[in-house]
């Protein structure tokens, strides 16, 4: 991301577990409430006595507590989409439906056309409710039918019944149809950094002049047998059903689940429009660790994204007064993070010389993954809106080893404070981490804005104590050269069978290999109404043991789609002269996933 003139936030809402709008999800920061508690029976399928069991047993959730956002459906009327199609949507397309309907009210997009309206929308790749449900009837009516000897129900769901059960592309686009935007709309999963990713996006958009606005953060609202059980399997989850981030107590993460959606133009066309700006984003830097693991995040990778984010706005890290960081609740990842932002401020003091605040979100609303980082932007947002500095929920004191506890620049506050500037030309200035497992990273940096006080950037500056340096205004657009390529079609597993397909003529589609369903073949094909038609099928993955390090008795637990991306990736790479193995910072992956 090089430096170009700010982005301004124009419009934002948000549906969050016991809080409904703004209002109440900022009244329920300042005055600690946590949304914590016991997930309902109706949320589990199957059962709670078949789900819930001790710490690390398989297939079990050792916590049954949650920040959930349950019975919120939009109105028929509120929303251009057939009434039918409402009533099958899953509630995660009701979220969104609803932040959109309530960002796209908080905003003037009359001066803009349509097509010129663009949507850049996180949302996790987990099965929702619907989904689940779906697969649950197809199993249920096999095993009768196995059982009992009972006729299969071949009944073909309706294309609205299906449309309930779409997960990773439908979000983004049910949300154009239903609002009538013409412009990109698309979804993506970058874990946990997920709603920066959307926001990097599209500011893309708008500075490459592709939209004139965008709506871009996340939503998450998967069915929660497997948050619940998949984060008991990594041992992140919290036992106590409390998110302590930063306290000696924390003992892991609590899920939430919501939507947060913000309005974005290009300053000077919000200042055209007269538009109400909540802040302007100043830079965004991204990452991805190159060494840690899922659990234990590398804070080289997370201190690379912030020096980005740093360069791109002209800012010294010592610049902002506020922190919204990560803060997910897990010792280790907290520590990790606490780290980074301590390494990254070595040897800089502010000019103030009073402690930088952080805090976290989820202490109140819990973990929305990809809809995390939206929370904690529009938190700092309302920050700006109400000159007050946030507290955190359920933090008394530091662990002995947090780098808070001996001559910290930062510190987490346990009640508002009033936020003070220098002067009155001098804007608020503050930072949004979202680090997703894996190693995703994100950092955002948001200003407040006063007229009259900006440009905010000071280019040519530099810091040696921080190594950032801040580069000029950005060079010529460069080609792009595709330098690698790699492909795997059904059968054809390399660029040159494709090649010979392709010249030839020769179809590549064939029948689909048998036992594909495992054993519901027969009643999926009628369902879905797929019959017998032939497709190009990867019916083969052959993965040769220590070529991507990944250790033997992991591989099983793949899906197919992982270890085809491995290896087509592996293909380009070599395609491209690449070596397999070595550190890229520079580099970067973008995956399509059906």
């Amino acid at each position: 991301m090089t430096h170009k003139s700010p982005i301004a936030v124009v419009g934002m809402a948000g549906l969050f577990p016991g809080a409904r709008d703004l209002d109440t999800f900022w009244h329920n920061i300042i005055h600690k409430i946590s949304a914590a508690g016991e997930i309902p029976d109706s949320r589990w399928i199957p059962d709670l006595y078949q789900t819930h069991g001790p710490r690390a047993h398989p297939d079990k959730a050792y916590s049954t507590r949650a920040c959930l956002l349950d019975d919120y459906r939009i109105k028929p009327g509120d929303v251009n989409l057939d009434a039918d199609l409402l009533a099958q949507l899953d509630p995660l397309h009701h979220l969104v439906l609803g932040a959109g309907k309530a960002a796209l009210a908080n905003c003037n997009l009359s001066s803009i056309k349509n097509d010129r309206i663009g949507i850049s929308l996180a949302a996790i790749a987990l099965p929702t409710s619907s989904a689940n449900l779906m697969t649950c009837a197809i199993l249920e009516n096999a095993f009768e039918e196995k059982l009992f000897n009972t006729s299969l129900d071949k009944t073909a769901l309706t294309p609205n019944q299906c449309a309930g059960g779409r997960v990773t592309g439908y979000p983004a686009s049910l949300l154009a149809k239903a609002f009538d935007i013409r412009g990109t709309a698309f979804t993506l999963d970058a874990a946990c950094a997920s709603s920066i990713y959307a926001v990097k996006i599209a500011c893309d958009e708008l500075w490459a002049n592709e939209a004139d606005a965008m709506i871009a953060g996340g939503v998450s609202r998967p069915d929660n047998i497997f948050t619940q059980v998949g984060f008991s399997q990594l041992r992140a989850l919290s036992p106590s059903g409390r998110c302590a981030a930063f306290d000696e107590s924390a003992d892991g993460l609590v899920v939430g689940e919501g939507a947060g959606l913000l309005v974005l133009k290009r300053l000077e066309d919000a200042l055209a429009h007269g538009d109400f700006i909540y802040g302007l984003v100043a830079g965004i830097g991204l990452s991805n660790d190159m060494s840690g693991n899922l659990l234990a995040p590398d804070k080289e990778g997370q201190i690379r994204a912030m020096k980005s984010a740093y360069e791109v706005a002209g800012w010294q890290p010592t610049d902002v007064d506020f922190i919204e960081c990560h803060g997910a609740g897990t010792p280790v990842g907290d520590l990790v993070e606490l780290q980074s932002l301590h390494d990254l401020w070595k040897g800089l003091k502010k000019t103030n010389n009073k402690p930088c605040a952080i805090g976290s979100v989820k202490s109140v609303v819990g973990h929305l993954l990809t809809g995390a980082g939206a929370a904690g932007m529009i938190k700092t947002l309302l920050a700006f809106k109400h000159k007050t500095l946030p507290p955190s929920a359920n933090f008394t004191r530091p662990s002995k080893n947090s780098p808070l506890v001996h001559n910290s620049p930062f510190k987490v506050l346990t009640e508002p404070e009033p936020w003070a500037t220098k002067d009155s030309r001098t804007p608020r200035r503050a930072a949004v981490s979202a680090f997703g497992f894996g190693g995703i990273n994100g950092h955002l940096l948001l200003e407040e804005w006063v007229p009259g006080a900006h440009p905010s950037k000071n280019p040519g500056t530099e810091n040696k104590a921080s190594g950032i340096s801040v580069s000029g205004s950005p060079g010529p657009a460069i080609p792009m050269a595709i330098v690698g390529m790699g492909a795997a079609f059904g059968n054809l597993g390399s660029l040159r069978e494709f090649q010979e397909v392709i010249f030839k003529g020769t179809p590549a589609m064939a029948a689909r290999p048998a036992n594909r369903w495992k054993g519901c073949d027969a009643l999926v094909a009628e369902r879905y109404g797929l019959g017998d038609l032939p497709g190009a099928f990867v019916s083969d993955l052959i993965v040769h043991p220590g070529r991507f390090h990944i250790p033997p008795n992991e591989i099983s637990d793949m899906l197919p789609q992982q270890l085809l991306m491995l290896q087509i990736a592996a293909s380009a790479l070599t395609d491209a002269g690449l070596p397999l193995r070595g550190k890229r910072p520079d580099m970067g992956a973008i995956i399509g996933i059906g």
